[in-house]
């Protein structure tokens, strides 16, 4: 017994830090028992003390040790607060509970080191903000199993409450705050201090809220970061403007599994209505509002699955299922924040529909909307001046909901590595994307509309809602006749570039895009794969390809389409460029401006039931064109080309009538003097492309 603590007494704080380090503090040795059987104050006497409470204690049990000590809870029932002055390790044998109506049930001033064999049900329930069942400066869980109970509804209250950082190396901690939280927004384990960290490598992590705005995981301060490395972490997120993960800091993964599940929806910020001619307006479903006056738009904040300041995932597997309306996955909303995706799995589905909408009303003829912040989405980067890259990953995505997409950038989207080299037959694609959305177009407002009713002389938001100053919202219209936000696949504001890997889109309803940028969309490379219902591509001002294979299916509007007004509005310099629409009277390949489209290289096949605007010696390359193809001529058929440098094959789908004309485009590499030779083919020969039935000879 003296050897042993001898031993312990020349080794103590190495093999402290040591055992805790690797996530062993079952290595630690306490020779010193203290039994513990009663409310009251215990202080170790001698170095390696292990404070062993168990049976039934009523009251408070306050325990002080200047080294590292060992407090065992062994079956042991607690109805007061354990209080622990100084780093401990807080071991667990059996099944103990410490039940309390105080502020906290456990609280620490130093590092508590979590582990053992056994459980712990904690819960309190405090009565001022910055309090909880557990109470510490740093907390390392490296065993046990711990469920965190909140029963209280106070502000800013949490089920784990930290001034330092947070270590998971093993074990289970489990917080519950969902019973609380309806009319104060709640926190399930919080950073409360600048420059802390969340690091979890191993275990499992659940949290559940329920409340306005409430937290599962907060990292309060702009400096706060989080580590995901292994382990699991289980988010359930049902208040309205709820957030799983949130922070202005840093949201870091590379390994670990993330599973959330929002079933909160978006939640109404309260501006201060103005002197009379600014107002603060939600029009919903049932009502639009009109005036002469100038409307304040009302703020929202959707619930997500993970809200961070910048965002940067590298590998595990993130799965989100978010029904809540508006409720979203994955969100970087710094100024100048990135939003980085290179390796992982994602599991992404967003069902909820577009919240009411939001309006600014700067006039009755002119009508500004906000609709994009109050539809769901899977992916988001929200800043203007943000950067949203997908190099590496395989990314499955839906969103079903009214307006529902699945990847918006506010600011520039990056996919795929700068020179990479990607073919439809590589094993693995980087990286590999999967986006589809089956939600409706929202209709949002209207302008121009007859009978508009005067909001006069209201003075105040409520006299702005009420009955008198509405009428029906309006749900159909054309042109300057209606607002409304489309369903789409992948939307960037700033300029978008693909440089290889895969990207698969699919929309089935009115309005659903595939790939769109508001300004310039450039494709290096890689695959790309589209079934939409309208435009499969959409560029605002220019659109550049490259290379790569590009497979287009539209059925009800045009393959790919651009809205800029310059002879660049469309280029094509490379790659294998495949179009397909029956729709009347859209285009395989458009242009708001006739003569912008550009072909210089690659082969490009072009079909549409309208005269398409890509024909002629628009570039480099010579193309054919005919108006007056029957339409089962090629259809289910290889479409042949020869006259260039090679003669090319590509299967035609089946298009949606099988009667009437259609418009074809075509051209090949090497088209320089005279217009390719067209033909119908049973059959097809030559090298295959391995993309939708290509065939070079």
């Amino acid at each position: 017994m003296k050897l042993r603590k001898l031993r312990f007494c020349i080794a103590a704080g190495s093999l402290a830090a040591a055992a805790i380090a690797d996530g062993r503090p079952e290595l630690l040795v306490f020779p010193n028992d203290v039994n513990i059987t009663a409310a009251g104050s215990y202080t170790a006497e001698e170095e390696g003390t292990e404070f062993i409470l168990s049976g039934a204690i009523d009251g408070n049990v306050s325990i002080t040790a200047s080294e590292t000590c060992r407090v065992t809870l062994s079956d042991a029932t607690l109805t007061g607060v354990l209080s622990i002055a100084g780093d401990a390790q807080l071991w667990l044998k059996g099944a103990s509970a410490i039940t309390t109506t105080k502020a906290s049930a456990i609280t620490s001033t130093g590092t508590l080191t979590v582990g053992g064999p056994g459980a712990l049900a904690a819960s309190a329930a405090p009565t001022k903000k910055n309090a909880g069942p557990i109470v510490a400066e740093n907390l390392v869980m490296a065993g046990g199993d711990v469920s965190v109970t909140l029963n209280a509804d106070v502000k800013n209250a949490a089920g784990v409450y930290l001034t330092g950082n947070y270590t998971q190396l093993a074990g289970s901690l489990s917080i519950d705050c969902s019973s609380y939280g309806a009319e104060n927004k709640v926190l399930g384990l919080t950073l409360a201090t600048k420059k802390m960290t969340a690091a979890i490598s191993g275990g499992r992590l659940a949290v559940s809220v329920s409340g306005e705005k409430s937290v599962c995981v907060n990292l309060d301060k702009a400096t706060d970061t989080l580590t995901l490395s292994g382990g699991t972490v289980e988010l359930s997120v049902a208040g309205d403007g709820a957030k799983g993960i949130k922070g202005d800091g840093q949201f870091t993964m590379t390994g670990g599994i993330l599973n959330a599940s929002v079933t909160g929806g978006v939640l109404y910020e309260d501006l201060e209505a103005g002197d009379g001619t600014n107002y603060v307006v939600n029009v919903t479903s049932t009502s639009l509002l009109s005036s002469t006056g100038t409307y304040i738009v009302q703020d929202t904040s959707p619930a997500y699955a993970v809200k961070c300041g910048s965002i940067a995932i590298s590998g595990g597997t993130v799965r989100v299922n978010a029904s809540g309306i508006s409720a979203r996955g994955l969100c970087a909303d710094g100024d100048g924040g990135t939003f980085a995706i290179s390796g992982g799995l994602f599991d992404v589905t967003c069902s909820g529909a577009a919240s009411d909408t939001v309006l600014e009303l700067l006039d009755e003829t002119a009508l500004t909307t906000e609709i994009d912040k109050a539809t769901a989405c899977c992916l988001r980067a929200s800043e203007t001046n943000s950067t949203l890259t997908i190099t590496g990953g395989t990314l499955n995505l839906i969103a079903s909901g009214t307006g529902g997409k699945c990847i918006v950038a506010k600011g520039a989207m990056v996919v795929g590595t700068e020179g990479q080299t990607t073919t439809p037959s590589d094993s693995a694609f980087a990286p590999d994307i999967q986006a589809a959305t089956y939600g409706e177009q929202v209709y949002v407002a209207a302008q121009k509309q007859k009978n508009y009713l005067s909001v006069g002389t209201a003075t105040t938001a409520t006299d702005l809602s009420s009955a008198k100053y509405a009428k029906n919202y309006i749900k159909s219209g054309s042109g300057d006749n209606v607002d409304y936000s489309n369903p789409k696949c992948i939307k960037a504001e700033g300029n978008l570039t693909m440089h290889g890997g895969r990207i698969r889109g699919f929309s089935q309803a009115e309005g659903g895009e595939g790939f769109e940028s508001k300004k310039v969309l450039t494709i290096n490379g890689g695959v790309f794969e589209a079934t939409t219902y309208d435009d499969c591509i959409n560029a605002g001002s220019s659109l550049v390809i490259n290379g790569g294979y590009l497979y287009c299916g539209a059925t009800n509007n045009d393959c790919i389409d651009s809205n800029g007004s310059g002879s660049d509005s469309i280029v094509i310099n490379g790659g294998i460029v495949l179009c397909f629409t029956a729709a009347t009277p859209e285009c395989g390949i458009d242009t708001d401006y006739s003569g912008g489209i550009q072909m210089n290289g690659g082969t490009i096949v072009s079909f549409g039931s309208a005269t398409d605007m890509a024909y002629g010696s628009c570039g480099s390359l010579k193309s054919y064109r005919s108006t007056s193809l029957s339409a089962s001529t090629y259809a289910g058929k290889y479409l042949k080309i020869t006259g260039g440098s090679k003669t090319v094959y590509c299967k035609v789908p089946s298009m949606s009538s099988s009667s009437g004309n259609l418009s074809l485009v075509c051209t090949t590499d090497g088209c320089t003097s005279s217009s390719p030779s067209i033909s119908a083919a049973t059959s097809a020969s030559g090298t295959s492309q391995n993309f939708h039935g290509v065939y070079f000879q």
